[in-house]
């Protein structure tokens, strides 16, 4: 084989600033590790096995590192992208601690070097650290949490220092992102990150980036590309055995060529629920402070009409009622439309929470796209004016959703495609009880059912939440199309602000 031949792979691990999406932003999330492939040949085959909201500890959970370590051989390149996570000393699940040595098995050095340095040497591959790259930083303070430098470390620095140890090449990305987010101002370092709304243009019909959105940690495509771009002029002037595989002609990329709206992007007129005027009708009245009821979506009738049978009320002090009732099935959980009664309170977006509730099934029909259980969404609505509108949003649902004759459990929203895990269940009937929680820790949202004796739990990492509505969240109770439920011992507990993305 001539050199010209020689095959090799490079695989990529790391958190969200590295991995790819399906993202409906204006400007969407791109992780570097999917942009590596513009300055790399065809002779290095790129796997990017990168999971959003993943840190060092938490990576080697999931079936992305179970085929790491089937695939990894002799002559491979491993590149090392952790940090970002690893710091949410608010989630044991991720957090690692900088301050602490190689040998202790709670720093962040013995994760990146038991699992990833010292496993990729005994097989023979190359493993290569990078450093995170910063926040964007409104005021280019770059001193502090922007450079990862936390009170539990400073993470950059603890890679710096093992890399030194292990004598493992190191791709310095914060000093490299920092210096050029300081030179250029944050009005440009912005152009990098991205943007979740667009805005209309009184001037045109073009939509507009509004960077009241920007998003503070992940790239766009541009940004993406930039970051790529600094690791393949690193590894080209350090002489790296990965260089032999560059392309010959690597450049800078161009603003003008790559930053480009997504052409998918649906701007959506969407107006955050006015709750200080809000006048309920009689069955959406409740008693406690800050919770409201409401029922919206595709609901066959005007959802808030009498007639429509939607209730989300709250009877006596922390029992609720919600669902539909009566002979008219309105509203449903489908593929293409959702219309239900929501009993819920507005978080802002930077707080953790756990909510808990019993649920006890007073009516009910044998019918699909019926269902009940704990709802945390992106959006809500109040007043709705037309019958049918599509409400197609991201939520995470812990609780029920039939089918015919059948129920599954624990279900999501996620960019318009309703997922519902595999669980399949008989339907279930009048009497039956259920005891549910949500909690959320920052990125990580955690789901969980207790019924007839088995507890289902799921927990999702980075769901997004910002897509409608970048400022609020709303977590309740919901139910729809046949189904009535007693909601009881309802507590949400505000858990202190969440360390963020």
């Amino acid at each position: 084989m001539t050199l010209k031949q020689k095959t090799s792979n490079l695989y990529v691990v790391g958190d969200s600033t590295v991995s790819s999406f399906k993202d409906s932003y204006f400007y969407p999330r791109y992780g570097y590790g999917t942009q590596l492939k513009e300055f790399f040949t065809l002779n290095l085959h790129i796997h990017n096995l990168a999971m959003s909201g993943r840190s060092s500890k938490s990576f080697i959970t999931e079936k992305n590192y179970d085929i790491l370590k089937e695939s990894l051989q002799a002559d491979d390149f491993l590149l090392i992208g952790f940090g970002h996570n690893d710091e949410k000393f608010e989630d044991c699940a991720r957090f690692t601690d900088a301050t602490k040595s190689i040998d202790d098995p709670d720093s962040f050095a013995y994760y990146l070097n038991t699992y990833y340095i010292e496993f990729a040497l005994k097989r023979g591959a190359t493993p290569i650290l990078c450093t995170p790259i910063v926040r964007l930083n409104e005021k280019d303070d770059y001193a502090k949490e922007a450079a990862h430098k936390m009170k539990t470390g400073d993470y950059a620095a603890a890679i710096l220092q093992l890399g030194q140890v292990k004598n493992v090449q190191v791709i310095d990305l914060r000093k490299m992102t920092m210096e050029e987010y300081q030179q250029i101002g944050y009005e440009e370092a912005k152009l990098y990150h991205a943007i979740l709304l667009g805005l209309k243009d009184r001037k045109s019909p073009l939509l507009l980036p509004n960077f009241s959105t920007v998003d503070q940690t992940h790239l766009n495509l541009y940004g993406a590309k930039f970051v790529a771009y600094l690791i393949a002029k690193e590894i080209k002037e350090s002489n790296s055995p990965l260089s032999f595989y560059l392309k010959s002609n690597i450049k800078r990329p161009s603003k003008e060529e790559t930053l480009l709206p997504n052409p998918n992007y649906v701007f959506k007129e969407y107006v955050c629920p006015n709750l200080v005027a809000y006048q309920p009708k009689a069955q959406f009245k409740t008693l406690s402070e800050n919770w409201y009821g409401t029922a919206f979506g595709d609901c066959d009738q005007h959802p808030n009409a009498l007639e429509a049978g939607f209730i989300a009320k709250e009877i006596q002090t922390s029992m609720f009622y919600v669902g539909q009732y009566g002979d008219d099935l309105n509203g449903k959980l489908s593929l293409s439309t959702d219309g239900l009664a929501f009993l819920f309170q507005q978080i802002h977006i930077s707080y953790n929470f756990e909510m808990t509730a019993k649920a006890k099934v007073l009516k009910c029909h044998t019918t699909k796209q019926s269902g009940f259980g704990l709802m945390l969404r992106d959006d809500c609505y109040l007043n709705q004016t037309t019958q049918k509108d599509l409400i197609l949003s991201n939520y995470l649902a812990a609780g029920f959703l039939t089918g015919e004759e059948i129920t599954k459990i624990l279900f999501r929203r996620e960019n318009s495609n309703l997922i519902i895990e595999d669980t399949i269940l008989p339907m279930y009937k009048e009497g039956d009880t259920a005891e549910l929680k949500i909690i959320r820790i920052g990125q990580s949202i955690t789901l969980e059912v207790l019924y007839k004796g088995k507890k289902y739990i799921k927990t999702f990492y980075d769901f997004d939440l910002l897509a409608v509505d970048p400022s609020y969240m709303y977590v309740g109770m919901f139910a729809t199309k046949g189904t009535l439920v007693e909601f009881s011992s309802v507590d949400l507990k505000f858990l202190g602000k969440s360390q963020g993305a």
